[in-house]
């Protein structure tokens, strides 16, 4: 008795449908409010894409979803053909609402005795997928009157692809090209038609349907929308039995998610989704990640290594890797290095020169002092512990000696270079000059990898700073800071292959592979740096612990330098830089640097800017009564440059580390605690002995480090030249350390071991 009274309603409901979408679905739609925006718009995935087009890393969307909207165009053959045949054959004859699907809905639904089909349209889908609601007759009204005023909105095609693009395929996953890309790991232009096929097939029940849940309905599903198509003369038979003979795929994939730290600048603060189309060069960006893997690779798990590439033409960042052991095991290796505030060691140097050379203060053949020079009870040493006397700014430059670089600091004034540092993008230097003091050229302040790259441009597009960026259609105009003449002169100076490690030196030379370089070194080795460019490109590379930690392991021109010429060597062009206007040649004296006198004994050519460098003649050199030329360093008014030429003796050698009269506290808290052996003055190799014990042999400039034991210790050693020299320490075992003891083993006064 209760089924007849069901199945009356049933057919109450049925009829109360069809009349409901044939006749006042018609009207309806006239008079209720309708906008196309809430069925183009929903929250998508961010995708971005490099240089090329291609896809490298997806994100979830605002709702977690993934969902990578494409046009029509980019479905292929198969999907749109595939989805029509299947959900609505009749979609380009309808207005959105298809009276013969209502017809034969209505008596299938009879005849069945339950609902078995809801007609539905491809359009009126699109509008509950855009507006879910309860699922009742009101519903359907509304789902079939929006359906209708779409169609007069909206083109066929555009209401294809947005269906396309917004229907479930399980889980997490919304539009055929994300379930394309999560099930087959390719784009749904590339899709066959068995696996047309099998997406199609899901939209039906996209739970019920997934290929790696439950693969035995999704291969009937699939089959037998194959098998309707073959009997409807879509495809033939053959073409019928290859696709049946495809076999599923075995599981879900993953997104691509390529250059991690890249992706992520580029992303930033961005929340909404769609393409976003960077300036990544994925063949750079293999070869960046590469090369500091393999670089890594003899180096200790704590050090780490990070790198960025930019095209000097636009500032664009061509390859970012923040991190060379991502992936890893290692302690800290998701960190972003690349934006973590280090110090810049001796990287910094070329910019106190340029700005001197900027002003007309010196020019590349200007004679400096290295000479010993105190400031805030402190002494700035070379990173060899010697000083050279008299040298050339370009030599200075050129070897990274500290002093002179204090010296060109304090002729251009302070303020002046941290005003400069700060227009070519050291933004992180927000402290006064005082803070600061002479050792904001020797590394005595905080900076970021891309902040180095960016300020570097400044030298490789010879005076103007480009902005680095991660965007396509981003690009800031260029802002000119110094002239074009003094950043070529800085170039012509960083240029030398020569101060590269022998073996890399042999690799650059002679192969037309020209580049400049400067390499950094931090204070206790923290931070390893080389920064370098091309006409066409600049590159920077930091090695470092992102603890903090120091390794002996961390200088620039071991750690650094050898990634730098590995990848120059192959992104390099053979190109170089030709004198600028405002950049001449003119014969100076051998020594002074400057115009030559009559005195002068010998010349050569060096560069200089005309007009503003200073034309000043030698002072240096004066004829005797009997016609010799000599050096009269007393006509000088630099009282260091005076001392430097007036005094030619051998330096003396001394241990600066540990110093004499040492105390160093070994605590049990402590582990592996080592103090460095350092002498200046002294020519390698150098042997030490601690105790009367031979402790070492020093073959480089790095120092040996010597483990801490107990006890009052003879520190002594041998030089290439049978020089000797010795230091008395003290080692005392304690329990916990009393304050005011020592905090590091390295008793040195020298300010910055730099290079």
């Amino acid at each position: 008795m209760t089924g007849k009274p069901a199945f009356r309603r049933f057919v109450l409901a049925a009829l109360l449908l069809f009349a409901a979408a044939a006749g006042g679905g018609f009207l309806f739609s006239a008079h209720i409010p309708f906008s196309a925006k809430h069925l183009e718009e929903w929250k998508t995935s961010p995708c971005l894409t490099d240089r090329a087009g291609e896809v490298f890393s997806v994100f979830l969307s605002e709702d977690s979803e993934w969902s990578l909207p494409v046009p029509l165009a980019a479905m292929g053959k198969w999907i749109p053909l595939v989805a029509l045949e299947v959900e609505d054959r009749r979609f380009r004859q309808h207005p959105g609402v298809d009276p013969r699907a209502l017809l034969r809905a209505f008596f299938g639904n009879l005849r069945a005795g339950r609902v078995v089909s809801g007609a539905s349209t491809i359009t009126s889908q699109l509008v509950r997928l855009s507006h879910p609601r309860p699922r009742t007759f009101r519903t359907k009204l509304y789902e079939f009157a929006e359906a209708l005023r779409a169609e007069r909105v909206l083109s066929k095609d555009r209401i294809l692809e947005l269906y396309l693009n917004r229907a479930p395929f399980g889980g997490n996953i919304r539009g055929v090209e994300a379930a394309s890309r999560m099930y087959f790991s390719k784009g749904a232009r590339e899709l066959s038609l068995a696996e047309a096929a099998l997406l199609v097939g899901m939209l039906r029940g996209p739970t019920l349907y997934r290929p790696d849940r439950n693969p035995g309905r999704a291969l009937e599903r699939r089959n037998s929308i194959l098998d309707g198509l073959e009997e409807r003369g879509v495809i033939s038979k053959e073409i019928l039995r290859l696709a049946k003979a495809e076999k599923l795929p075995s599981g879900r994939g993953a997104f691509p998610s390529r250059a991690w730290h890249f992706a992520l600048a580029a992303l930033g603060e961005r929340k909404d989704g769609g393409e976003i189309k960077t300036t990544l060069s994925l063949p750079l960006q293999e070869l960046l990640e590469r090369t500091l893997a393999s670089s890594l690779a003899s180096l200790p798990r704590e050090i780490t290594a990070a790198g960025v590439i930019l095209a000097n033409s636009t500032g664009e960042v061509l390859a970012y890797c923040g991190n060379g052991r991502l992936g890893s095991e290692a302690a800290g290796s998701w960190v972003d290095c690349g934006r973590s505030l280090r110090s810049p060691g001796s990287a910094l140097k070329p910019f106190a020169y340029l700005a001197a050379f900027d002003r007309g203060l010196y020019t590349p053949a200007s004679l400096l002092a290295d000479t010993p020079l105190a400031f805030s009870g402190q002494s700035p040493r070379n990173f060899d512990l010697t000083y050279r006397g008299p040298v050339a700014a370009r030599t200075a430059l050129a070897d990274s000696l500290n002093v002179p670089a204090v010296r060109v600091l304090r002729a251009v004034g302070n303020e002046s270079v941290l005003d400069l540092l700060r227009n070519v993008g050291f933004l992180s230097l927000d402290k006064s000059t005082g803070h600061y003091g002479d050792s904001l050229i020797l590394g005595g302040c905080e900076v970021t990898l891309l902040q180095m790259a960016g300020a570097y441009t400044v030298l490789s597009t010879l005076g103007t700073l480009r902005t680095p960026t991660f965007l396509r259609g981003e690009i800031l105009p260029p802002r000119r800071v110094v002239s074009e003449g003094s950043a070529f002169m800085v170039a012509d100076i960083l240029k030398d292959p020569g101060r590269l490690l022998p073996l890399h030196a042999r690799r650059v030379e002679g192969q037309g592979h020209w580049f400049a370089f400067k390499t950094g070194t931090s204070y206790g080795y923290r931070d390893a740096w080389t920064a370098a460019y091309t006409p066409s490109f600049t590159l920077v590379i930091w090695f470092g612990d992102p603890s903090g930690e120091s390794h002996p392991e961390l200088v620039g021109l071991h750690a650094s330098a050898p990634a730098m010429v590995e990848i120059l060597r192959t992104v390099s062009k053979g190109e170089w830089y030709d004198p600028p206007t405002g950049v001449a040649v003119r014969r100076v004296c051998s020594l002074s640097g400057q115009p030559p006198s009559h005195a002068c004994p010998s010349v050569r050519d060096d560069y200089y800017l005309p007009g503003i460098s200073s034309s000043q003649p030698c002072a240096l050199h004066r004829f005797t009564k009997e016609g010799t030329s000599v050096v009269w360093p007393s006509e000088l008014e630099d009282y260091a440059l005076r001392r430097a030429l007036a005094v030619e003796r051998p330096p003396e050698i001394s241990i600066i580390s540990p110093l004499p009269g040492s105390v160093y506290f070994l605590t049990p808290l402590g582990k592996d605690q080592k103090v460095a052996l350092k002498a200046e003055g002294a020519r390698l190799p150098v042997y030490w002995f601690v105790g009367g014990e031979f402790a070492g042999k020093q073959e480089t400039r790095l120092p040996l480090f010597w483990p801490l034991a107990g006890g009052s210790h003879r520190v002594s050693l041998v030089d290439g030249d049978g020089r000797t020299a010795s230091s008395e320490v003290t080692v005392q075992t304690i329990e916990k350390r009393p304050e005011g003891s020592p905090s590091g083993p390295d008793g040195s006064l020298s300010l910055m071991p730099l290079d």
